[in-house]
């Protein structure tokens, strides 16, 4: 029998085992992240018919999927991955073309959003932009952790990384608990809101998209395992007032990830952002942490040069694409 495009809840969740093994080895080698726990929850979701999307069965297994949802009147592509070697040509676009469908049927859809890691903007960017979608090319970077002396309080950055001074005496580095959690949302809008990565995100255009983001990180396991102890609020001694902030998740052994950092206006040039980031990653060296990663969109090449002096590198090229109803 040959390949066809499904519903996937026509399906049951056996029969996307050997997909989401290989898309969990995909996450693993190429992104240095366990995708287990996600995985496991795309698994459960399945087998309870409460996802949306469409798979390419052949054989009686899924060789490919795309899982959409709805959030009031944006649409997200929440997951694209096809089989590695899979010799169907275009299957990707076409488990796209059919969710991108059904999105455009609802009527109150306005937008719709999709952040692709598997899929560089040479592979999907076209059809994207057929479909008049604005394309972004998202970098992961990752920062090298030398083992650092037991016990010595320190880590060795990459050769060639640069590190600010920072007049400590005017900050406070505390760990992000909960009780920053609504300053940090209104710091991240403020910061955010008309900035590039506003574009690829929404979430940014308002306090209350930022605090689901925050929400996200800290509570949601949306990006790995919080890590509080690491993850830093920086306080401006004099006044008080949340003047930055640094998250940290684990999203392997050995592997951190910064889903979040910002510096509030009135704090940014006396590098305040990498002094944050020097003392996170001391705590995780001496925690047994090996790298860092992080995505950026490459529009943003301030941030991106910032983030190569300090020692960190591109490993990874992906697409963010984004459509608004005219």
């Amino acid at each position: 029998m040959g390949s066809r495009i499904v519903d996937v809840r026509q399906l049951r969740a056996r029969q996307f085992q050997p997909l989401l093994q290989a898309e969990s080895r995909a996450w693993l080698e190429d992104l240095h992240w366990d995708y287990g726990p996600s995985s496991g929850l795309i698994s459960s979701y399945l087998e309870a018919k409460r996802l949306s999307g469409f798979a390419l069965l052949e054989d009686d297994m899924a060789r490919g999927y795309c899982l959409y949802f709805r959030e009031g009147s944006k649409g997200l592509i929440g997951s694209l991955f096809v089989e590695p070697g899979n010799p169907q040509p275009g299957c990707a676009i076409d488990l796209l073309r059919k969710s991108l469908d059904a999105l455009f049927g609802f009527v109150d859809i306005r937008r719709i959003e999709a952040q692709l890691p598997h899929f560089s903007m040479d592979q999907i960017g076209p059809y994207f932009r057929s479909r008049a979608f604005q394309t972004y090319l998202r970098q992961f970077m990752t920062f090298r952790l030398a083992e650092s002396p037991a016990g010595g309080g320190s880590f060795a950055s990459q050769p060639g990384s640069r590190w600010p001074t920072l007049p400590r005496r005017d900050f406070i580095f505390e760990p992000w608990e909960r009780k920053y959690d609504r300053e940090a949302a209104q710091l991240l809008h403020d910061v955010y809101r008309n900035h590039i990565d506003a574009a690829v995100n929404d979430q940014y255009c308002s306090v209350a998209g930022t605090m689901r983001l925050v929400e996200s990180i800290v509570r949601h396991r949306g990006c790995g395992d919080y890590l509080q102890q690491a993850s830093i609020a920086a306080i401006h001694a004099p006044s008080r007032k949340l003047a930055g902030i640094l998250g940290l998740t684990a999203v392997r052994p050995g592997t951190a990830h910064i889903p979040q950092i910002a510096v509030g206006a009135g704090y940014q040039g006396v590098g305040l952002g990498s002094a944050m980031a020097r003392a996170a990653f001391e705590k995780l060296a001496r925690s047994g942490f090996a790298e860092v990663s992080l995505t950026v969109t490459a529009l943003n090449s301030r941030a991106v040069r910032l983030y190569e002096r300090m020692g960190f590198r591109t490993f990874r090229g992906f697409s963010a694409v984004v459509w608004n109803r005219p």
